[in-house]
């Protein structure tokens, strides 16, 4: 379960994938909430959250498999402030996975939000937090903005994963794809 020398673990794998596409799910049902009418609302609510709390754990969960487990190796040919953007870029995401959010919760719990269970089963109480509409405001505002982030840094690392493929041909992408290997290599 190591991670290779030029490939992730099966663990990361496994990690990766769920989580890109339930924050790509969440930025749609997020907007979706916004846009509802006040009779869809809670439900859009409840399964922004639950997604969100679920992002939350699966960040969690892969941050303590990263901690055991280092990166796999950079090609050898690339420069060293691709290497920073990429470490950068990973460092970013960590944070933005966790604390986007947490963020959203906060706010949640600071405005009052209905204590909603995640996915209509599991409980899930508001953070102890003072009810505060200007504090729900602040938390809303930086959550937003995490998310804005998050395009930023998801647009960068696809683009370099892309750019990798197609114009440098190494492995950087087949690292992280869970059933193909580097045809090259």
């Amino acid at each position: 379960m190591r991670e290779h020398h030029s490939r992730y673990s099966t663990v990361s794998i496994v990690l990766h994938w769920p989580i890109a596409i339930l924050i790509i799910a969440n930025a749609t049902f997020g907007g979706w909430m916004e846009d509802a009418s006040d009779s869809e609302k809670l439900g859009y609510y409840q399964l922004h959250k639950s997604v969100g709390i679920t992002i939350l754990a699966l960040s969690l969960v892969r941050l303590g498999w990263r901690f055991g487990h280092p990166w796999p190796a950079f090609p050898g040919s690339m420069p060293a402030w691709e290497r920073l953007l990429a470490r950068t870029t990973h460092v970013l995401f960590y944070v933005l996975m966790i604390g986007a959010p947490l963020l959203g919760w906060a706010a949640a719990s600071a405005g009052g939000a209905p204590e909603v269970p995640l996915y209509g089963a599991v409980p899930a109480p508001n953070l102890p937090l003072p009810l505060n509409d200007n504090l729900a405001d602040e938390l809303g505002d930086l959550h937003k903005l995490m998310v804005k982030a998050i395009y930023v840094v998801l647009a960068l690392h696809v683009l370099g994963a892309l750019k990798h493929h197609f114009f440098d041909k190494d492995e950087v992408l087949h690292r992280m794809l869970p059933l193909f290997r580097n045809p090259r290599g």
